[in-house]
């Protein structure tokens, strides 16, 4: 049996050593972490937070759509590195533009059910009007 190479780590050293061991969160870029365009990073547009003892760095999917399971066979070129802040930031954001998605699929399932709509023309037979 092989271990993916996240699991040895080896992308987790790969994709810190690509950044230099800073957060690669940039505002202007997509996947970013959700400030908004009144809230920056302190450091401006970039932020170049460091990891802590209490708060390591973290390696995530550049794609947030990408769950964490699927992202543990991902390469170094598709993964990202972003301090708990914007992880966390980040993470809520995908979440809550996938549950909105979800609500407006069903809400448009619901208003407009195309198994329900019938043929265009009159509106019911004899047998409905009379049972209403």
């Amino acid at each position: 049996m092989t271990v993916p190479e996240a699991l040895a780590g080896t992308v987790y050293e790969a994709a810190l050593g690509r950044s230099d061991g800073r957060c690669e969160c940039d505002l202007k870029e997509p996947g970013n972490c959700g400030l908004g365009p009144v809230k920056c990073h302190p450091t401006g547009q970039q932020c170049y937070e460091r990891g802590a003892y209490g708060s390591p760095l973290v390696v995530a999917p550049a794609d947030p759509e990408i769950s964490d399971r699927d992202a543990i066979g991902l390469p170094v070129e598709k993964v990202m590195v972003l301090c708990r802040g914007c992880f966390v930031r980040r993470r809520n954001k995908a979440e809550k533009a996938r549950e909105a998605r979800n609500q407006a699929a069903l809400f448009a399932d619901a208003l407009f059910p195309s198994d329900l709509l019938g043929p265009t023309g009159p509106t019911g037979s004899e047998q409905q009007r009379d049972a209403a």
